[in-house]
């Protein structure tokens, strides 16, 4: 009964296009129908497309990218070709390139924002997200008309591909997700062509576009390249056994030939973007990996073949239509060629979601996710068109073991329902819908009637069940993820940004932000905030936040500085905001204005001595064993005063400063409060229930009643009972006058090498004594090194401690990729500059490049001599040189490629 196929075997060209046309056009149709139909409930609840990330990351760097080309574009069309790297909208300052090749650079249909606006980057975005879940199905149809699968099966099995469960579940949520199903089965043609001794150029050229695209996706799409070309190889090439060993490696060191050109030619976005993510904070996970998952995985991964639902919480989200799934058991009963290798392809991908290694090697040795399911859904896919019709022309004593096989997998899931309410928003319907759709065909196929329109026709409602149950409130109620319609419009209308540019400051500086709507909206307003949330961020940065132990981080992110006013000044910060119905007014700024955002009213104060970009310190201590001795806030003080250098020793033999802090630091007496829900051991803390609280008393004899910063210092906290699962501890404190704040933060799992150090600062509050009370979200054992109490009082600081002579930094100025200034010291000092350090900055003093030195843990600075002098730092994101060398090495080997493969093709003829 096999279909007599060869993978390698191409139509005639007219028929070739006449065939692909029909094709294509039955796959829109059913495209333009399969759209509203599966996103309908966006519209019935009030939704946008945006999820947390789409406001926060996709849409603002959609934005900031259209507004970075048009920049490009000026410059050279002014004649000034300068491509501006560096951006201080970005965090606290960051590679461009590094930093956003995760989310825009480098993909082709980006490209479009430098048509749009910011206030049409939504549209955009949206366009973007249904033109990729398009060319998803269109890749899939070039890789089965290539190979002559059946023409009126094709269509079904696009729609299947592009309306996968993976791609259901990432499609709106993180777009570029799916730009891996688009290059698969691109690549696999190139690969079949290679194979076939054809040319390598459409291999070359889709790698390098893959590449480009995302570095992470173009990491799994090699891995899964390489295994399919090592299959293929073996069922393909045509040789003596003896010989086959010598020409696997020979036909291999081609292929990689072939791939390393490609790789090559996306040097230029590759190497910058391996540098940032090699010194990106995310590095620091530490992961444990286990020979299995457990019990409640493989439960759902036995439930989910023809469920959106995602696989045990690791990312992995199968979801075909029943008939898919029929189809590829019946795969299985047949024993052709092209069955084999697809069977061997299969079963590699059913082990790939058995053994955690694997979610963990295919993720590049990071943290376990089964992201990489989209190959899983071609090759289902490509197992359902290659399968189907030879489906259709069996007998029903050939099908009765694949449908018996499919009826008992959906009753044990349906059972399963009838005990789990859970399980029953999860798989209730779809697999219902699977039973009754299983029985027809039962009924169908023993009656001998045709079965191909009415198992086509399922495919397309069982698509449409599968996402209403992804997104409706009565199944996953993905929908709750996404934030409601007009958001993105109504944020860039009224925001923080926009009043912070009215107020025409041409300062360096800093804002910072309380409860900030969006953490990205600086790159889209080109302002500079406290505030930020993308994947490759500043590792240096991230060591900073754990030894100051800063309470709104995590290791993307920052939400604020928890008004410490310590770090507001290291930070060059200049104005502080607050939502409007906060009860706080920080003493040392002056109220600007309150103003209307999206987001609510905020109040807007000015720092009343803020401190500038760069600061010259007189004190320089090299960090050793004592300084990292010293407690969070016992640094961030120090920092106000000496200049902490890093990876250095002195060069001469000096007695290093006396560490010397401007600010008096108390520590207060604690004692816990356990009680029925709550036991507290030493160093431990055991909850008996979920949000559960226990008291924290504190007071100090020594105190005065002025009101002092109040820190609540959790060193090394984590939750031990489930080594993966984050929390976020709400804090309430009472002071002795009866007065309250409330305070959340989150904590990092017990994988993290970062994340466990926080320090919630409370602002100036009378604290000579005051209780807070500590609500842990979840139940189980949570561990910590010291929990204390400390007020600082800033009262004994310098009223200039980070203010300087006008006369000793003069003359700021800031271009594209360039900052410089003038100097007049009365002797040498240490110049530290607020922002993060790279080894992208150069620094030049009187025209002659001099040291720079990471200091402060993150920052970056050095030495200036007395006198008057002319400093000035250039910036080049680093690599970006060796790769746009290498990449014209590679454009250069594909061309004389070209020209070789052309010579030989004359010889030939």
């Amino acid at each position: 009964m096999a279909q007599k196929n060869n993978l390698l075997t191409f139509p005639a060209k007219r028929n070739f296009n006449c065939f692909q046309l029909k094709t294509f056009l039955i796959y829109s149709l059913l495209f333009c129908l399969l759209v509203p139909l599966c996103f309908f409930q966006f519209f019935v609840y009030g939704k946008s497309f945006c999820s947390g990330d789409g406001i926060t990351e996709h849409t603002a760097f959609l934005a900031f990218y259209g507004e970075w080309l048009r920049t490009i574009a000026y410059n050279f069309i002014h004649g000034k070709f300068i491509v501006p790297t560096f951006s201080f909208s970005l965090g606290f300052g960051a590679d461009i390139i590094s930093s956003l090749t995760w989310f825009c650079i480098g993909d082709p249909l980006n490209l479009l924002s430098i048509f749009v606006p910011k206030n049409g980057t939504y549209i955009l975005f949206v366009f973007l997200a249904v033109l990729r879940f398009y060319l998803s199905g269109i890749s899939f149809i070039f890789y089965c008309n290539t190979h002559k699968f059946q023409k009126n099966i094709i269509p079904f099995g696009a729609i299947s591909y592009s309306f996968c469960g993976y791609a259901l579940f990432v499609g709106i949520r993180h777009p570029y997700f799916l730009n891996p199903l688009i290059f698969l089965p691109l690549l696999c043609i190139g690969i079949d062509k290679i194979l076939d001794r054809k040319s390598p150029v459409f291999f070359i050229i889709f790698s390098f576009l893959a590449c480009v695209c995302n570095y992470y996706f173009f990491y799994m799409l090699s891995f899964f390249v390489f295994v399919y070309a090592a299959v293929r190889f073996f069922f393909v090439v045509k040789i003596e056994r003896k010989f086959l060993c010598k020409e696997f490696f020979k036909t291999f060191f081609r292929a990689f030939g072939f791939y390393m050109i490609a790789v090559m030619m996306a040097a230029f976005i590759l190497l910058p973007s391996a540098y940032g993510f090699l010194t990106a904070s995310r590095t620091t996970e530490k992961i444990e990996v286990n020979f299995f998952y457990s019990l409640a995985y493989y439960a759902n991964l036995f439930s989910s073949v023809s469920s959106p639902a995602s696989v045990g919480g690791f990312f992995g989200s199968i979801g075909f239509a029943p008939v898919v799934f029929v189809a590829l058991l019946f795969l299985f009963t047949l024993n052709d060629k092209i069955s084999k290798q697809l069977k061997i392809f299969i079963s590699l991908g059913i082990l790939f979601f058995i053994c955690p290694f694997f979610g963990h090697f295919i993720n590049g040795f990071n943290y376990i996710t089964n992201r990489w399911c989209f190959a899983f859904a071609f090759l289902v896919c490509v197992s359902f068109v290659y399968a189907f019709p030879i489906f259709c022309k069996s007998s029903f004593k050939e099908l009765k073991i694949p449908l018996l096989i499919a009826v008992v997998q959906n009753l044990l899931v349906i059972f399963s329902c009838i005990i789990s309410h859970a399980r029953r928003q999860h798989y209730a319907l779809c697999y219902i819908y699977s039973l009754a759709l299983f029985l027809i065909l039962y009924f169908l196929i023993k009656k001998r009637k045709d079965i191909r329109i009415f198992s086509l026709v399922s495919i397309f409602i069982g698509i449409v069940v599968i996402a209403f149950v992804r997104y409706s409130p009565y199944g996953l109620s993905y929908l709750d993820d996404f934030r409601e319609f007009g958001i993105y419009e109504g944020n860039v209308a009224k925001n923080t940004d926009i009043e912070i540019l009215k107020l025409n400051d041409a300062d360096f500086f800093r804002y910072d932000e309380e409860n900030k709507f969006t953490a990205n909206n600086a790159v889209v307003f080109g302002t500079k905030s406290t505030s930020y949330n993308y994947s490759i961020s500043d590792i240096h940065l991230m060591q900073f936040y754990e030894d100051i132990a800063l309470a709104k981080t995590s290791l993307m992110s920052c939400s604020s500085l928890n008004r410490r006013s310590a770090l507001q000044n290291l930070f060059a910060v200049k104005y502080f905001v607050l939502p409007a119905e906060a009860d706080y007014a920080p003493e040392y700024m002056t109220f600007v204005k309150e103003f209307d955002t999206y987001g609510g009213k905020k109040k807007l104060y000015k720092l009343n001595n803020p401190s500038p970009f760069a600061v010259p310190y007189k004190n320089v201590l090299y960090a050793d064993k004592n300084f990292e001795k010293l407690n969070p806030i016992e640094k961030q003080e120090l920092f106000l005063d000496t200049a902490v250098i890093y990876d250095e020793k002195s060069e001469d033999n000096t007695d290093e400063p006396e560490l010397k802090l401007n600010s008096k630091i108390l520590r207060k007496n604690v004692s816990f409060v356990g009680n029925d829900d709550v036991k507290i051991e030493e160093n431990k803390i055991t909850t008996k229930r979920k949000n559960a609280a226990f008291e924290i008393d504190f007071s100090c004899d020594e105190d005065s009643d002025s009101k002092k910063e109040l820190y609540l210092l959790f060193k090394n906290f984590y939750y031990t009972t489930d080594s993966y699962e984050q929390f976020k501890p709400q804090i309430r404190f009472v002071s002795s006058s009866g007065k309250e704040e409330s305070f959340s933060f989150g904590m990092t799992n017990a994988n993290d090498s970062m994340g466990h150090n926080r320090m919630p600062c409370f602002g100036l509050q009378e604290c000579k004594s005051g209780k807070f009370f500590v609500t842990l979200e979840n139940k189980g054992v949570y561990e910590f090194d010291e929990i204390s109490v400390f007020a600082l009082d800033v009262s004994e600081r310098d009223e200039n401690f980070n203010s300087i002579d006008s006369e000793e930094i003069s003359n700021l100025a800031f271009s594209e990729n360039k900052i410089s200034l003038e100097t007049s010291l009365n002797e040498k000092q240490f110049v530290r500059f607020s922002m993060p350090y790279s080894k992208g900055w150069k620094i030049f003093i009187d025209g002659k490049e001099t040291k720079s030195y990471r200091c402060d843990i993150a920052f970056i600075g050095t030495f200036v001599d007395a006198g008057n002098h002319s400093v000035v730092l250039k910036y080049s994101t680093p690599f970006l040189a060796a790769g746009v060398v290498s990449s014209f090495i590679g454009l250069i080997a594909l061309v004389a490629l070209c020209f070789y493969l052309k010579s030989r093709k004359k010889e030939n003829e």
